[in-house]
């Protein structure tokens, strides 16, 4: 299992959710005239679940401290430590 940091998810080779979001807005930018931006938002959304589906498949994760205290809190099922 290899541990990813969110830099290397978005930006590196194996899964580069940025590099793909790009090819995508290019091949398709003709069909989102009107609203560009929603597409970049929408398409980097769509990309980051892929990531997130090959990641699970190839039994990798994300670096521990890379989401934060909220998303460690929320997958501990929502109790916090230092309160209890």
């Amino acid at each position: 299992m290899a541990k990813y940091t969110i830099e290397e998810l978005f930006y590196g080779d194996k899964y580069g959710i940025m590099g793909e979001v790009v090819k995508q807005v290019f091949a398709r930018q003709k069909e989102f005239i009107a609203a560009p931006h929603t597409f970049r938002e929408l398409e980097l959304v769509r990309q980051t679940l892929i990531a997130v589906e090959k990641m699970k498949q190839n039994g990798d994760c994300i670096a521990e401290g890379e989401l934060g205290d909220a998303v460690a809190i929320a997958i501990s099922g929502g109790k916090d430590d230092k309160h209890n």
